[in-house]
């Protein structure tokens, strides 16, 4: 996914989180909110989804399918059942008015978005690191406190890290900062002799470094700075601060029993930060929204197994609907066994079906004018499509073969049987002398560590598929001549009569159809490839566009 792709996705999940939040802050655990916001930064930050049928994605798309017909590039005409050899398209370079650009141009034209995040992520990087440079001078200013009662506190209350506990003129809240080698700062005018308010404060403050929420501050600026565009990551920035602090309140009043809430309330009255700034990067006594935390803190109760299962259930639901991605349609294609192929299939099975195929190579030289289209294939998520009356075929990414018998409505994985390289080289050079590419580059890539697998299908079709780094290429041996079209890492060919080649209008616009179906191609842009291709077919004296 692309990082505005990855930025909405997290943005219904944070949306979902603030709603629970307004309902229940008061009521639920505040453990049940940090895991919520822990799950946002992982979606925000780790390029990772998890697909579920439960997801909101996969209802949205669902409901989708159910209002919105399939859209498909108007032509004239209707469908027409041709057989023959096979040809090569050609690549369309003139005469188009917004013709595709390949992956390097594409990337070219992206620059300036890129530019512009860039700035805004260090812009809003600096906005985080700067005040915390400059207030981290002012701290180092702090002298030790000498005070029995903290010594005696800071002894029965070891931590695996060192921890120093200082004093500060230029300091009206207590504080925290550092991850590694973390200092609390009190300030010079606190009241030492109040024993049981610095007992509370340095718990307070303890809980903060033993659960690292300096780090969990840093990581949530680190998603500010990835996601400056996005308003809902902001909100979450601010509402997931205040619920570290919230949930740090909670702990220390969990220690020191619930007839201490109404003194921790009035120390943090007391304690209220004054119009100054302060760095993002440090956990503090007293942060901002007061109101919000005394009210939590009187709220506090005792958490019941009732109220813990209800929000183990709520935060599990809410991760499953919405943190996860659409369902892939293969994926829920679970109610029917997946077919697989003749477990023993013969290498040579293909040796009396028909071979003749003859295709022209029209993409010139393949390194320089493969087409277009080719690029937006290599960048989606499928390495080669196929499509003929029958059925409809793609390669993943992960070299997975997927048949739909419905044009696309259900995908279905084939298994496959892997062959020698080498053995089908020597066939290959035998039964297919002239197989639309370069046969030399070929044999090269069979002798070199390409893998060959072998599909059969019900009707007597066989595919042979080329799998190396460079891609996939597809070897077809058809029982009888078929019309078909085809799209993989070297080529583009369909399957149609001897010269002058007939070439099917309503076939190109069903194979265009399913590029669109499949997100590698708009419709905008299938549309002009489609409408330039037949252009070209139509002034080439080779061709003869049938409807």
């Amino acid at each position: 996914m692309s990082l505005l792709q990855i930025s909405i996705s997290a943005s219904v999940f944070i949306l979902a989180v603030i709603f629970l939040r307004s309902l229940l802050i008061h009521k639920l655990p505040k453990m049940t909110f940090m895991f919520l916001w822990g799950v946002a930064l992982l979606q925000l930050l780790v390029p990772v989804s998890v697909p579920s049928p439960f997801s909101i994605f996969t209802a949205a798309e669902h409901v989708s399918r159910m209002f919105a017909a399939p859209k498909a590039i108007p032509t004239q005409g209707s469908s027409t059942s041709i057989n023959g050899t096979t040809a090569i398209l050609p690549s369309i370079t003139e005469h188009a008015t917004a013709p595709i650009m390949p992956l390097k141009t594409a990337s070219q034209i992206i620059s300036p978005i890129v530019w512009v995040w860039v700035v805004g992520f260090t812009l809003c990087a600096l906005f985080f690191i700067i005040p915390h440079i400059r207030y981290r001078k002012i701290y180092k200013m702090a002298v030790p406190i000498k005070n029995d009662f903290i010594k005696k506190w800071q002894h029965s209350n070891l931590l695996w890290r060192e921890v120093q506990i200082r004093q500060l003129d230029h300091l009206s809240t207590p504080l925290t900062y550092g991850i590694f080698r973390p200092v609390v700062l009190l300030p010079k005018n606190l009241d030492y002799d109040d024993e049981k308010q610095l007992a509370l404060i340095l718990t307070h403050e303890f809980t903060h470094i033993n659960r690292f929420d300096t780090l969990k501050k840093w990581i949530l600026a680190a998603s500010v700075c990835v996601h400056w565009f996005n308003p809902f990551v902001w909100a979450m920035y601010i509402l997931a601060n205040r619920d570290i602090e919230l949930f740090c309140d909670e702990t220390v009043i969990r220690k020191f029993g619930e007839n201490t809430k109404p003194a921790y309330a009035r120390a943090l009255v007391r304690l209220e930060e004054k119009k100054i700034g302060l760095s993002p990067m440090i956990s503090s006594f007293s942060k901002n929204s007061t109101e919000e935390r005394i009210i939590s803190i009187m709220r506090t109760k005792k958490v019941t197994i009732a109220t813990m299962l209800l929000a183990i259930g709520l935060a599990v639901g809410v991760v499953i609907v919405f943190a996860t991605s659409a369902l892939d349609k293969t994926e829920a294609s679970t109610d029917v066994d997946e077919p697989k192929a003749y477990s023993v299939p013969s290498l040579y099975q293909g040796a009396d079906t028909d071979m003749s195929l003859n295709p022209i190579d029209l993409t010139f030289n393949k390194k320089y004018d493969v087409p277009k289209l080719i690029d937006s294939l290599m960048v989606s998520k499928y390495r080669a499509v196929y499509m003929d009356n029958e059925i409809s075929l793609r390669v993943m990414t992960d070299n997975a073969i997927q048949i739909s018998k419905d044009k696309g409505a259900v995908w279905k994985k084939y298994d496959t049987k892997e062959v020698d390289a080498k053995e089908f080289a020597i066939w290959l050079l035998k039964h297919d002398p002239n197989p639309g590419y370069s046969m030399e580059e070929v044999q090269y890539r069979l002798a070199n560590g390409a893998e060959v697998k072998h599909l059969v299908l019900e009707n007597g079709k066989e595919m042979y598929f080329i799998i190396d780094g460079n891609g996939v290429q597809i070897e077809l041996v058809q029982p009888e001549k078929i019309a078909s079209v085809l799209i993989d890492g070297q080529r583009m060919m369909v399957t149609v009569e001897s010269i002058p080649y007939h070439i099917s209008a309503q076939m190109l616009k069903s194979f265009y159809d399913l590029l669109v179906s499949n997100n590698i191609l708009s419709e905008t842009v299938a549309k002009q490839d489609y409408s330039e291709r037949i252009k070209y077919l139509k002034k080439n004296d080779f061709f003869i566009v049938t409807k």
